[in-house]
C-alpha cells in the first residue's frame, strides 16, 4: 500500500478481522482513536489503519463486545407498568436476586 491509500468502512472492518458493526461502535464508544470524519462514506488513511492495528495487538478487547448483558433483560421493566403485568418476568427476577444473594 502507498501512502496515499483511503480505506473504506467495509475494507478497513476486513483488515481488522471484524464486521462493519463492530469497528462503527468501538469508534464510537471512544475504544479506537477516530479519524477526522465518520460517516457513511468515511475514509481511512494507511497510518490509522497501521495506528489502529497496533492498539488491537497491544489490547484485542477495543474490538470485542461484551457476550452478557449487565442488567438481565426482565429486569428493564422494573418500575414501570410492564412490570406489573409479566408476573414470569417478576418471578424471574425474584429467582435472580435470590440466587444473587445465596
Amino acid at each position: 500500500m502507498t501512502e496515499n491509500t483511503t480505506l473504506g468502512l467495509q475494507e478497513a472492518a476486513v483488515r481488522l478481522g471484524v464486521s462493519v458493526r463492530v469497528l462503527r461502535r468501538a469508534i464510537r464508544a471512544g475504544r479506537i482513536a477516530a479519524p477526522g470524519k465518520v460517516s457513511a462514506t468515511t475514509a481511512f488513511t494507511n497510518e490509522w489503519l497501521l495506528a489502529t492495528e497496533a492498539a488491537v495487538g497491544a489490547d484485542p478487547a477495543l474490538l470485542s463486545r461484551a457476550l452478557n448483558q449487565k442488567v438481565p433483560p426482565f429486569a428493564r421493566y422494573e418500575g414501570t407498568s410492564a412490570w406489573r403485568k409479566y408476573l414470569t418476568r417478576v418471578r424471574d427476577y425474584a429467582r435472580f436476586k435470590a440466587e444473587i444473594a445465596a
